[in-house]
């Protein structure tokens, strides 16, 4: 039964999907591949001799020998017709083969009469090409130059796998190098931020143990016990959100929400904590900002952002505003704070990482803010956008894909 056009198009999906998983296509010569093109000719007793990877709309040669072409149009190329068939494909005289004989490879300069054709079969068997030979004048191939032929075509899928597999084994040996470097970057961290606020409370629960000890000091002591508990539970609640959001990332419970009135409440919500500090803290809104998202997540992203903006401003303000802009619902927290340099616009949002100014400075927390932001923000679809330079403040946003908008309820 011959396949319908729905699943001719799935099949050449997967079967493109396998060629670029190679990550092959347009790399630079490569000599295993050069020497089984040179094998190829000289197996087959033939001038010309290629790997050709068929791609969405052209066929590039890979390796190549007896000719100076290096790609040419898919729906004008004979490897086009041999990812049809299971075996060899033969053209003994491609002048007097209809399919062919108006193809320019045959008509214009380079004069081809004969092809040969093994495709290049995947081990989950997707055609991705050929290893193909030609000449200017016709001809046939032996049954034991097809049989080498076949085996080169193998051989030349082997070497495409073995290739991926080094670099698979390369992206995977970077991922272990760098769970490496955030396993001692966490553990130096969390040494020095767990050790400081229980070194002060072991140090003013010794002191409060003195039975003469002042009342006004006692008072005092237990403040800064109170202030060194509240940092530790903080910290602590940071490394189990990190865990749990990076672990659940794509996994969030979305429902429609106005960004807008999240904007609000997280305002509200931290309002006494910068007027403490002395910063004036507002939120705006041109009108409802709809999306889909966990709003529970979402809220925690945003008073992360919030907090930062607090920790980071030593005087004037930050405004909180919710907008649609080019398809994207957004939130932005602007502060009047030291900002942050392009060179570290990256870094602060990979975990345990900050900027150089606060590394400098010493300030305190794991540095898991942001990276918490972006797992989050990143399992919505959705990207954290940051504009700043130092001195100058900074804008870190919150975009996710518009929807709504919904009735009113």
């Amino acid at each position: 039964m011959a396949a319908t056009q729905v699943e001719r198009e799935t099949l050449e999906q997967e079967r493109l999907a396998a060629l670029y998983g190679y990550e092959i296509m347009d790399t630079p010569a490569e000599s295993d591949f050069d020497d089984i093109v040179t094998l190829a000719a000289q197996l087959c007793d033939k001038p010309i001799a290629l790997i050709s990877l068929v791609g969405a709309d052209r066929q590039w040669f890979k390796a190549r020998v007896g000719t100076e072409l290096c790609e040419g149009p898919r729906d004008e190329s004979f490897c086009t017709h041999a990812l049809h068939h299971d075996d060899i494909l033969q053209v003994p005289d491609a002048r007097q083969d209809p399919r062919f004989a108006e193809l320019p490879l045959v008509a214009g300069e380079e004069h081809v009469r004969f092809y040969a054709g093994a495709p290049l079969i995947t081990p989950n068997g997707r055609r991705i090409g050929t290893l193909c030979v030609a000449d200017r004048e016709p001809g046939l191939l032996t049954p034991a130059q097809r049989e080498g032929l076949r085996a080169l075509a193998r051989h030349v899928v082997t070497h495409l796998e073995l290739r991926k597999y080094a670099r698979d084994m390369h992206a995977l040996y970077e991922r272990l190098r760098d769970a490496e470097r955030i396993k001692d970057e966490f553990i130096a961290r969390v040494n020095h931020e767990f050790r400081t606020p229980l070194t002060s409370i072991h140090g003013y629960l010794e002191m409060l143990g003195d039975p003469e000890l002042p009342s006004s000091s006692r008072d005092g002591f237990l403040m800064r016990v109170q202030r060194n508990s509240d940092r530790l539970l903080a910290l602590v609640d940071d490394m189990l959100l990190a865990a749990q959001v990076s672990a659940e990332s794509r996994d969030f419970h979305r429902q429609p929400a106005d960004l807008a009135l999240l904007c609000r409440a997280k305002v509200t919500e931290n309002r006494s904590l910068a007027e403490a500090k002395g910063l004036t803290i507002t939120v705006a809104s041109a009108g409802p900002v709809f999306a889909d998202i966990d709003h529970r997540r979402m809220g925690q992203a945003l008073e992360r952002l919030i907090l930062n903006a607090i920790k980071f401003t030593e005087q004037g303000s930050i405004e909180v505003t919710a907008e649609t802009r080019d398809g994207q619902a957004m939130m932005l927290v602007r502060d009047t704070g030291t900002g942050i340099s392009k060179a570290d616009q990256e870094r602060v949002l990979a975990p345990f990482r900050r900027g150089a100014d606060a590394e400098r400075a010493e300030v305190q927390g794991l540095g898991l803010g942001l990276s918490i932001v972006k797992a989050i923000v990143e399992g919505h679809e959705g990207t954290v956008v940051i504009d700043s330079a130092p001195g100058e403040g900074a804008t870190v946003g919150i975009a996710v894909p518009v929807s709504g908008p919904y009735p009113e309820v």
